[in-house]
């Protein structure tokens, strides 16, 4: 629009704007059928809606996707922030393309792309508002650590399936904030592969911190 603004055009030329198609609006937690999925591992329908909900959106978040698999976290978290941005970091090439795929069936424009291996690839990224960790490829605590370091205040939810997961996370945050301590807000909606946390026993400690869950 600019381009066209600053142009000189035949006076007798019209210009006609039309609405982009956007999809309605509707709560977070598209069916897992809704998106192209391939044989890449995809963040299940009732995760993501908790993950949406523990991150609390804002419409004009920037927010990162790390790991972002198909980009259906990406999806929900752009359709969620309409004003805002998200990056859905992924280095995997045919996640890669799932993304591509699922973003243009969504029309989700405020969706980019960074292809490339998380930390290294954050280091360009603006600073995030929230940022969800789907998968770190063992490098959690400098995901942790690039996040936080761009802004203190990010709110950060993190996907473990296995309790060596869980355990990083909690190393990951407890380093960034020495002084929180407490219960994890804990969700286990399906059974995954790795040793799953146990729904008996004592539960694992993880710190009190308003920006894991």
């Amino acid at each position: 629009m600019q381009e066209l603004a600053a142009g000189r055009f035949n006076s007798l030329s019209v210009l006609l704007v039309e609405a982009a198609e956007v999809l309605p609006r509707r709560a977070p937690g598209l069916p897992d059928e809704a998106f192209e999925r391939g044989d890449v591992p995809m963040t299940k329908q009732e995760v993501r809606a908790a993950v949406l909900a523990k991150l609390a959106v804002r419409p004009e978040d920037i927010l990162w996707d790390v790991g972002a698999g198909t980009g259906s976290v990406s999806v929900e978290l752009a359709l969620a922030a309409p004003r805002g941005r998200v990056y859905a970091v992924e280095c995997d090439p045919e996640g890669c393309a799932l993304i591509r795929a699922n973003r243009q069936r969504f029309l989700a424009r405020n969706l980019t792309l960074v292809e490339g291996l998380a930390p290294a690839a954050l280091a360009d990224l603006p600073a995030p508002d929230a940022v969800f960790i789907g998968g770190s490829k063992g490098s959690l605590a400098a995901i942790v650590d690039a996040a936080l370091d761009k802004n203190p205040d990010a709110r950060i939810c993190v996907s473990a399936i296995a309790l060596e997961t869980l355990s990083a996370a909690v190393a990951a945050l407890t380093a960034q904030r020495p002084d929180c301590a407490g219960e994890p807000d804990r969700r286990q909606p399906g059974q995954g592969r790795g040793r799953a946390a146990p729904h008996d026993g004592p539960k694992p400690h993880l710190p009190h911190h308003r920006r894991m869950t």
